[in-house]
């Protein structure tokens, strides 16, 4: 059942109530950067598998170098040279040492690490002045990560560190969550693309490109619908391409206008709408719908009403649909520089710069505020967010900001 005008929460809730995972396949950890993992994973190793040495130095029997002093030098044989990736030649005896790198492993009978720039060379000898505890500078098998542990958890979004780690660990593929699909159509026959002749009326399909941009950002496939002409046969010729995909963000043609046929157009070929009108500023006319498992965006057309629309309905969809189990942005308290009024029930979403001062988060809106002004959008790094009940926010009064 379609209802106009709810609250920013309600919408949000309205779209995630009705977004499904993607489905579960395997990729080589080389495909998964930013991918969201589908099941938990397990070190089938301990890290580091072998004891090693923390420095460079001599391995040693500790109880070798009890009592040595400056004035009183133990003297062990060197008998082997052991680096990283080396396996020891021979189990150090009584009055035996070794030649260690960082990374090189224990050999049987030492104990302990002495770090090189406490040991005194001659020939085949080491020469020591100082006792050792056992252990030192020595990385215990295990200590990084014991066999068995949980390293990872489903939903987890994959980094570069994860896949570092995962390739210590020689774990070579990942069970992730599919990537969704996006469609995205841009309506009205005032626009044209990017490459089209220059004139000073047409107006550039601009919408297509931020969101296209914005779905990669955030590891889903975008594809581009093109520009559709405001006619039922255009719509409806595209509706049949759009639904071969998961999410259908349509921008322009959701307000109320002579020409805003997209919404009634998608009615007749099925799709149910959900909610019309959100009471949040820009975005107000922002409308969500479903046909079957896909989801259906109307966003608006002024661009920096379809960005705000887009991370804050879009975005935890697809978030959802990869497997995240945390769908919305960091939101911080921040000083406002700023004097900012805004009407009385309805969120809205301030284009602001949040910096630090003195050790402090602060904040200040910045330029044009018109929801057609994407040159101030390209220069914010955060949204200042004002509740329902917020009217007036003074200079030195603490906001809500959400980080890009």
């Amino acid at each position: 059942m379609l209802r106009e005008s709810v609250t920013l929460y309600e919408a949000v809730s309205i779209v995630l109530s009705n977004t499904r995972t993607k489905p579960v396949e395997e990729i080589t950890i080389t495909e998964s950067l930013g991918r969201f993992l589908a099941e938990d994973v397990f070190a089938p190793y301990p890290l580091p598998l072998n004891d090693n040495s923390a420095m460079d130095g001599f391995a040693v029997k500790s109880s070798d170098l009890e009592g040595a002093t400056q004035d009183n030098l133990i003297k062990l044989k060197i008998v082997d040279i052991i680096t990283a990736g080396k396996k020891p030649m021979k189990e150090l005896q009584h009055g035996e040492c070794a030649r260690i790198f960082t990374g090189g492993i224990i050999p049987k009978g030492a104990d302990a690490v002495v770090r090189q720039e406490d040991v005194l060379i001659d020939g085949d000898y080491a020469f020591f002045k100082n006792s050792v505890t056992p252990g030192n500078d020595i990385r215990k098998r295990g200590s990084d990560l014991g066999q068995g542990q949980r390293i990872l958890s489903i939903g987890d979004r994959i980094t570069p560190a994860i896949i570092g780690l995962c390739s210590a660990l020689r774990i070579k593929d990942l069970k992730v969550f599919q990537k969704p699909t996006v469609y995205i159509i841009a309506t009205g026959n005032e626009l044209v693309d990017i490459d089209s002749p220059f004139d000073n009326f047409s107006v550039v399909n601009s919408n297509s490109y931020s969101l296209s941009a914005m779905v990669k950002e955030l590891n889903a496939e975008p594809v581009i619908g093109g520009i559709l002409i405001d006619t039922k046969e255009a719509i409806r010729e595209s509706f049949k391409k759009a639904i071969e995909h998961d999410i259908i963000i349509t921008t322009g043609g959701v307000s109320v206008g002579e020409y805003d046929l997209v919404k009634d157009v998608f009615a007749e070929m099925g799709v149910e709408w959900l909610f019309w009108k959100v009471k949040m500023r820009p975005g107000h006319p922002v409308a969500f719908g479903v046909y079957g498992d896909k989801l259906f965006f109307g966003l608006p057309g002024n661009p920096v009403s379809c960005m705000v629309t887009f991370d804050q309905f879009v975005r935890p969809a697809i978030f959802k649909m990869c497997g995240s189990q945390n769908y919305k942005r960091k939101v911080l308290k921040a000083r406002s520089k700023s004097m900012i009024k805004k009407k009385e029930g309805v969120v809205h979403f301030i284009r602001g710069v949040v910096s630090i001062e003195d050790g402090e988060l602060v904040v200040e809106s910045i330029g044009n505020q018109s929801s057609s002004a994407i040159n101030t959008m390209a220069q914010a790094n955060c949204y200042i967010i004002l509740n329902e009940k917020q009217t007036r926010i003074e200079p030195g009064e603490v906001v809500l900001v959400e980080i890009f």
